[in-house]
This record gives structure tokens, C-alpha cells and sequence, in this order.
């Protein structure tokens, strides 16, 4: 079960005009779930072999965020069931769940025992991936030439050295404390110019996490009832955005904001006026009402 503060059956606090899980009354069911489902493969000797997951945001699914402690506890149901831990931060790695650390993974704490890599790392110049492990499962492909041990699956163009080139000028960037202080000022920048959107009424949810947002449509933010699929607000907001010379996509009837992390604070405000227009042109509505 996704840690979904905004649509969770358990979620038992009303509708507000703030992040979803920033005022949930619940009692971790969610968490509650993924030990019924170790506790389950256990019991039929079918043990959970891995646990994977996407640190803080669950992206694909719709920019879902993790309500603070999720990681942790799972985490630790999945370590005490002897599962490893495979942490995808593609999405997520490199500074773009915010605070100090590189990796979400981090940010409570948690250490994975396999961790994927890519997008972030060259910045998006040059297509590039790792897949990082412990020491303990290298070693499990390792002995004499005659246990045929070796772990033959690659890919031909592994180690690119122009993508290890660009890879490693990204993460010099990366680490640069100028870069750190600019994301951290475009992070809180971001923040306040998101808080606008509350005030039109088919803003139901707002999620950020760093410097990833997401900007949940519904037909009614005191019900929650979400539009139809089939009504494509999501493609038609991005669209009317692109008119307005931002480009973006939607997921479902959630809109994406990732910027870059060379944006300006002014070109982020520009990105969340355009995305407030085009919420005016394809959804619009009366001050009051």
C-alpha cells in the first residue's frame, strides 16, 4: 500500500487548504500493511527477497510523498525479515529531495543494500546509470572460474567514458557549496510561490518534497472527488502552460514541477504564474465561490 496521505481510506482528518500529510489523523496503517505482507510470505515459508521503493516521492504513481518516518519503518519490517533493501532513486538522488544529503535514502537514516542511479547524475547530458551494492552481494559472484559464479549480465557500452566524463563534472557541481546554497534558496523560493495556488478551488492537493511538486487537480477540494480520466485536465493545464513557454507533463490530473536546478528565482516564479493561468483558462472560477 502507497503511503497516499491525501487518498488514504485511513486518512481520517477533513479536507484543508494545506499538504495532505501535514495534517493526517491516521495510525500508520499504511505501514501496517507492508508487515501484513512480510508477516504473510513468512508464514507460507515464501520469504519477501527484496523491498523496493522510491525514497520520499513515489514518482510515476503521481508525485506521492512520504509522510516523515515511513522510510524508516518499512525499512526496518523489511530488514528484520532478512529482505534487501533496494532503494530507486533516479528520481530522487543527487540533493533533489533537498537538505543536505545526496540520496532521499539518507534523510532518515536509512542505508540500502542496492542503489539505483541515474538522471542526476550527468545532469541529463549524456545518458548514464550505476547500480550501487555492498560489499556482501559482490562477493556473492565472486570464487574460483570453475563455480561459474560470475554475474554475466552488462551492456556493451558500460563505462562509457565520455557518460563517466560528464558524470563526474555533475557531481563536482553537485557538491559545490554555491550549488547547495542555490537549490536550498530555489527550494523555499519554490515554496512560497507555490502557496498561491491555494486559493483556486480545484487545487486539492499540493505536494513538495525539495525540489519535486506536485499539484493534485480535483473537481472539488472539500470532497476530494477527482476528475474524470477521460476529461484530460491534466494534459490541457500543461498544454495551456506550454503556450505560455514553460514545458511540463502531467500524471494523470497531477501536474509535475521539477526545475532544473540552474532555474533562476525569477524563472520559477514565471513557472508557477504560467501554471496559475492555465489553471484560469482551462478551470475557471470566481473569487469566493
Amino acid at each position: 500500500m502507497a503511503p497516499y496521505c491525501y487518498r488514504c481510506p485511513f486518512n481520517r482528518a477533513p479536507a484543508d487548504r494545506a499538504e495532505a500529510r501535514t495534517y493526517r489523523k491516521c495510525g500508520w496503517e499504511c505501514v501496517g500493511k507492508v508487515e501484513q505482507s512480510f508477516d504473510l510470505a513468512a508464514r507460507r515459508r515464501q520469504p519477501i527477497a527484496a523491498f523496493a521503493v522510491e525514497p520520499h516521492v513515489q514518482g510515476a504513481a503521481g508525485l506521492i510523498a512520504q509522510p516523515e518516518g515511513w522510510l524508516q519503518r518499512t525499512a526496518a519490517i523489511a530488514r528484520h525479515h532478512g529482505a534487501l533493501l533496494i532503494a530507486d532513486e533516479v528520481m530522487t538522488g543527487f540533493g533533489r529531495t533537498g537538505g543536505a544529503s545526496l540520496f532521499a535514502s539518507h534523510h532518515e537514516q536509512v542505508q540500502p543494500d542496492l542503489l539505483c542511479l541515474a538522471k542526476g547524475l550527468t545532469g541529463g547530458y549524456l545518458p548514464m546509470a550505476a547500480t550501487l551494492t555492498t560489499q556482501a552481494i559482490f562477493d556473492a559472484f565472486l570464487g574460483d572460474y570453475a563455480e561459474f559464479k560470475t554475474f554475466f549480465h552488462g551492456h556493451s557500452f558500460t563505462g562509457n567514458p565520455l557518460g563517466a566524463a560528464a558524470a563526474l563534472a555533475s557531481l563536482a557541481e553537485l557538491r559545490r557549496s554555491e550549488g547547495i546554497a542555490h537549490r536550498r534558496r530555489l527550494e523555499r523560493h519554490l515554496t512560497r510561490e507555490l502557496a498561491t495556488l491555494w486559493s483556486h478551488p480545484h487545487v486539492g492537493d499540493l505536494r513538495q518534497t525539495g525540489l519535486i511538486a506536485g499539484i493534485e487537480l480535483v473537481q472539488d477540494w472539500t470532497t476530494r472527488q477527482p476528475f474524470p480520466l477521460a476529461a484530460r485536465v491534466g494534459i490541457r493545464v500543461c498544454e495551456a502552460m506550454a503556450r505560455r513557454g514553460v514545458l511540463t507533463r502531467p500524471i494523470g490530473n497531477v501536474i509535475v514541477l521539477m526545475p532544473p536546478y540552474c532555474t533562476t528565482l525569477r524563472q520559477a516564479t514565471r513557472m508557477v504564474s504560467a501554471l496559475a493561468e492555465s489553471l484560469e483558462e482551462v478551470l475557471p472560477h470566481r473569487p469566493g465561490r
